[in-house]
């Protein structure tokens, strides 16, 4: 009888060293691709502030945080900083702003104290009878719902119930919104063709942000129209902050062309200008002023790198809100152009527990 073979396919040994390498680097290869796709997924919620980098993740994402965990404070919106704000009533060349009665006394609160119900309790235990709230933060994100075209492509705006309660509080007590115009970490990521660049980058401040170009025409049709939509959300007054070309980081790296041409900087903050006052203007109220923020390294030589002149903030500008060191040098560089009653002081805060920006308002 001859023996029946089976056929058993073949030896199978054990695995060589060969193979457990390419095992490992092809998980390793794994990991740096999901690595990879996370850290570009989580690009668009860095937010950039003089403290550092810090994540903001969506709503959605929030609720996967561990119970128990209390939330930063801090979070909801960058921190306004330890200052307080003193407006001079002091005699000058300058006209005193047109407007009814002032408040006496103002302080900065989170946006949140408003949706809360919170903000009239405190604003009273303040003895302040008005409220400054910041609108547009130097990460671009928005504290109302806009529907500019903008704004919904870099997702940046606040849920809808917040103009609803926005707009109530702002019939009943004197408001002012802060605006960060142009240094924006937001839009300039998701529209590129608007930013300031870098060669093939978004050129990047000093602080690690992105800007809009103050030049291109979208860029500054997306400012005033966030200024008409505050302005029809009956906010009294609008402060604009970093609404020039940048003074701060290395400047000299930026790509020149149409977006950036130092020789029409003043030219094109003028349009730009021109455009906030039309929005606010012609809003449903009417009744919106526009005032501007600067800083010393803006004048002088530093007109050439900001392109604004004092003359442009004293046409454009209801009020003029400045540091005391900056005011000194506004007062050196150009004595005579510029009525200290229209200057808003920012000095030191002296209650270190707080951390809101604080307006004492001259009567009239």
């Amino acid at each position: 009888m001859s023996r029946i073979s089976k056929d058993v396919g073949g030896y199978r040994g054990r695995r060589t060293i060969t193979d457990i390498l390419k095992l490992i680097a092809i998980a390793l290869a794994v990991i740096v691709v999901l690595v990879l796709a996370g850290l570009f997924y989580l690009q668009k919620y860095l937010v950039y502030t003089d403290e550092g980098v810090r994540l903001e993740l969506p709503p959605i994402l929030q609720m996967f945080r561990r119970e128990g965990k209390e939330p930063d404070a801090s979070a909801s919106l960058p921190d306004p900083g330890d200052i307080s704000v003193v407006i001079d009533s002091g005699s000058g060349t300058g006209q005193p702003p047109a407007e009814p009665e002032k408040p006496s006394l103002a302080i900065q609160l989170p946006v949140e104290d408003v949706l809360n119900g919170t903000a009239a309790a405190k604003l009273e235990e303040a003895g302040a009878d008005t409220l400054i709230l910041e609108m547009k933060a130097p990460d671009g994100k928005l504290a109302w719902y806009s529907e500019d075209y903008t704004a919904q492509w870099a997702e940046v705006s606040a849920p809808q119930s917040n103009n609803d309660a926005l707009k109530q509080w702002n019939e009943e007590v004197y408001t002012i919104a802060r605006v960060c115009c142009f240094r924006d970490d937001s839009a300039p990521y998701s529209r590129n063709k608007l930013a300031l660049r870098k060669g093939n980058y978004n050129w990047r401040d000093e602080l690690g942000l992105r800007w809009l170009s103050p030049a291109h025409e979208e860029s500054q049709e997306y400012i005033a129209n966030l200024c008409g939509e505050l302005a029809a959300l009956g906010f009294d007054e609008i402060v604009l902050e970093q609404w020039h070309f940048p003074v701060g980081g290395k400047t000299e790296n930026i790509s020149r062309g149409d977006r950036y041409n130092p020789d029409a900087f003043t030219t094109e903050l003028e349009s730009f200008l021109n455009q906030v006052v039309e929005a606010v203007n012609g809003s449903s109220t009417g009744l919106t002023t526009v005032s501007l923020r600067f800083t010393g390294d803006m004048l002088g030589e530093g007109s050439a790198l900001s392109g604004v002149t004092p003359q442009l903030m004293l046409q454009y500008g209801n009020r003029l809100w400045c540091d005391q060191e900056s005011r000194s040098v506004l007062l050196e560089v150009y004595p005579s152009s510029v009525g200290s009653g229209r200057l808003v002081e920012i000095v030191p805060q002296a209650d270190e527990d707080r951390t809101q920006f604080q307006a004492v308002i001259p009567e009239e």
